[in-house]
């Protein structure tokens, strides 16, 4: 079984090369001091955002101008990207290069310094309309009302809502926590538990596919028409009604999957569970077929003794023109070692049908309890 877990952290490294500054600082600022910095932006701004260590938090404004605060940095540049030959025109590209203490005693030394290598926290406003890319090593990440959010954190929680068209995010130690937002959407955290409650399509073809290594999966009230979670260590929990036409694809190893769903859902059930392990079902089910598991693999016989005793194995013909002749000499048997026996997962398909089957639900249980619960 393949399991996945997104990247969301690898892929949020920015290209910062050739990059030009959108304002620098007047004076050094005052140890303590908040910096803030701003400039006017496009409504559909692309904005990224990176330090090694430190709280993260964006918020969406209706206001088409990017503001960047912090009481840690020691100095904040706003790179435009975008290359636009009238500097007078709205930035549509901007990076946010966040320099602390370190650094700027590294710029005085004339030592070239590396983007992304700041302790601090950092607090920045965009337009609603905007792209929002952010990333931190060791520190907590939260963005509210812009149109896409893409974030990454190595050891900390990450809290997205109201987002709009595209959510992809991926923590390694934490938790990850979307609300009341719409569009595709691609969570992974390798040991914590992901919660999405209260999300939609912005079009028809938006997914949502969740993904953990050793941490539960919670979706309540997902409207998606297509929803994917995987996990190898947790529990998936899905309360809520089902779309209609909908398709729905859990798959674990070691925990249950549990689906509280209204008293009219209307499903087909497409099972693949241990042969240890139970349909718990409050819904009324009509079984189209059970296939039982299959048969052990059967036991090689040794040759029918016979009235003269145990059959001969027949001579080997010698070989004809055209192939290879007999090997010559001293042949020595391989030594054949038994291995192990382990006892593989032996799995039964299910297939059965709730009302008229408007949806497909497909589970994949390997050592845990499908439950169908009535709400």
């Amino acid at each position: 079984m393949k399991l996945f877990v997104v990247s969301a952290v690898a892929g949020l490294i920015f290209s910062l090369a050739g990059s030009t500054p959108a304002n620098t600082p007047k004076s050094d600022p005052v140890p303590g001091q908040k910096i803030e910095r701003s400039v006017a932006v496009s409504p559909q701004l692309t904005v990224t955002l990176c330090v090694s260590s430190g709280k993260l938090t964006v918020r969406g404004w209706d206001k088409n101008e990017l503001r960047v605060r912090s009481t840690d940095a020691a100095q904040i540049e706003l790179r435009r990207l975008d290359k636009a030959k009238d500097v007078s025109v709205p930035a549509s590209r901007i990076d946010v290069m966040v320099l602390d203490t370190n650094a700027t005693s590294r710029i005085s030394a004339r030592v070239p310094t590396v983007d992304c290598q700041a302790l601090a926290d950092v607090e920045m406003d965009a337009p609603v309309g905007a792209t929002v890319q952010v990333q931190t090593r060791d520190g907590d990440i939260s963005i509210t009302g812009v149109s896409a959010a893409y974030a990454g954190s190595q050891n900390g929680n990450i809290e997205i809502a109201r987002a709009t068209k595209i959510v992809e995010a991926g923590s390694i130690g934490g938790s990850i926590t979307l609300r009341d937002s719409s569009g595709r959407i691609n969570l992974s955290s390798a040991g914590g538990i992901v919660e999405v409650v209260n999300v939609k399509p912005s079009t028809n073809d938006d997914t949502l596919e969740v993904g953990t290594v050793s941490g539960d999966i919670q979706l309540q009230h997902v409207g998606n028409q297509t929803v994917m979670a995987k996990t190898v260590n947790g529990n998936v929990t899905m309360t809520g009604p089902l779309a209609r036409a909908g398709h729905y694809v859990f798959t674990n190893m070691t925990g249950d999957v549990i689906l509280a769903l209204p008293h009219d859902a209307s499903f087909k059930l497409n099972a693949k569970v241990s042969e240890k392990r139970d349909i718990v079902s409050d819904f009324p089910l009509k079984y189209l077929d059970e296939m039982p598991p299959p048969p052990p693999p059967a036991e090689k016989q040794a040759p029918a003794a016979g009235p003269q005793g145990p059959a001969k194995t027949p001579p080997k013909t010698p070989a004809t023109k055209g192939q290879p002749l007999p090997r010559t000499g001293p042949i020595i048997s391989p030594v054949m070692v038994d291995r192990p026996t382990v006892a593989p997962y032996v799995l039964r398909r299910v297939t059965a049908i709730c009302g008229s089957g408007d949806a497909t639900i497909s589970v994949a249980s390997f050592g845990g309890t499908v439950r169908l619960k009535k709400i």
